[in-house]
């Protein structure tokens, strides 16, 4: 009877055991179970829910970015509609200059914008995605960053482009203000 009791108890903890394991079945481990009945529950459910999440984290991190390289544009942007208009110079004189100034500088922005697409997409076709893999796409976005906005002291390209730009829409503005001097007086003077 004693025995009946035990192999009873027995299967019916394996039962409930089993059951709580699959039911936790997003815990991303292996799991052996092993009875006097040897009973073996394996779960492994990591790969896909894992890739996702690394694949999240560059898309975020390069979606940001992206963010800021346009923030930077349009404040530079900004910048220099807000000198045109501040200047006595009308605006229509210099349209052509302008509009060479936006080129430059969405030309300076997009190669950038582009590298982090690049990164985003790498990462998302990959059939197996990896903490490192992570990693180095995090790290190269980083650095996409650091070259396009500067870090600390350093002043990145985008920035360096729209000082130039600024200069540039300046001298404009100079050159195209008229200066006429009215002398007085007559011959004698």
């Amino acid at each position: 009877m004693f025995t009946l009791i035990t192999a009873w108890v027995t299967e019916r903890i394996v039962t409930v055991v089993t059951v709580s394991l699959v039911a936790v079945a997003a815990v991303p481990t292996t799991l052996v179970l092993t009875t006097e009945h040897h009973v073996d529950v394996v779960l492994q459910q990591q790969g896909d829910a894992q890739k996702i999440v690394l694949i999240k984290a560059v898309k975020k991190a390069g979606d940001d970015l992206v963010v800021k390289l346009q923030n930077a544009e349009s404040s530079c942007n900004t910048q220099v509609t807000q000198l045109v208009a501040g200047s006595k110079v009308n605006p229509g004189l210099i349209q052509s200059q302008l509009a060479q100034a936006r080129t430059q500088l969405h030309g300076s922005v997009a190669p950038f914008v582009a590298a982090v697409a690049k990164h985003e997409d790498h990462i998302a076709h990959l059939d197996e995605v990896t903490e490192q893999d992570e990693q180095d796409e995090l790290s190269q976005i980083q650095l996409i960053e650091i070259t396009a906005l500067g870090a600390g002291q350093t002043a990145g390209v985008v920035t360096v482009t729209c000082q130039t730009v600024v200069v540039e829409i300046k001298l404009v503005i100079q050159v195209n203000v008229t200066v006429t001097v009215h002398k007085s007086g007559g011959e004698g003077d």
